[in-house]
């Protein structure tokens, strides 16, 4: 009787277990997938011109800093948003390529990539979930 209640309570224990592993693991998922949308989202509205939603997937305290060899230059959303529009359905010609380096707690850091005929821009960005969703609130732009 003592070996049954045994079986039975660590059978219970291994349920309960890979139970709150699939559960952590769907979430994870879940939260990959919404990074890589908003990341799609951003792709699409820089290198394709689609804007639909441009103005949900920056944030309110976001900020654009591109470096070039010599200058700075830094965009508020308002900024980045108007520009884009400008765009609307203008392709650029380049292949774009993203990757999501980090991701813990709601935010992640990736990197888009653009390549072009004879160089690259490489956007570090940074996402974090907020009251909306994931949203971008940091874009740093580097020239290779």
């Amino acid at each position: 009787m003592k070996t049954f209640i045994t079986t039975i309570l660590a059978a219970f224990i291994l349920t309960s277990s890979s139970a709150f592993a699939t559960t952590a693991e769907k979430a994870k998922r879940s939260t990959v997938a919404a990074i890589n949308r908003t990341l799609d989202l951003y792709t699409d509205a820089v290198s394709k011109g689609q804007v639909a939603a441009i103005d949900q997937l920056f944030s309110e305290q976001f900020h654009q800093r591109i470096t070039g060899t010599k200058n700075t230059f830094v965009f508020n959303k308002e900024q980045l948003v108007g520009f884009l529009k400008k765009r609307k359905n203008i392709q650029e010609q380049c292949e774009t390529n993203y990757s999501i380096v980090d991701e813990n707690n709601g935010m992640a850091i990736a990197k888009v990539e653009m390549k072009y005929g004879t160089f690259s821009r490489v956007d570090y960005i940074t996402i974090s979930q907020n009251g909306k969703g994931y949203q971008i609130s940091q874009i740093v732009s580097t020239f290779k």
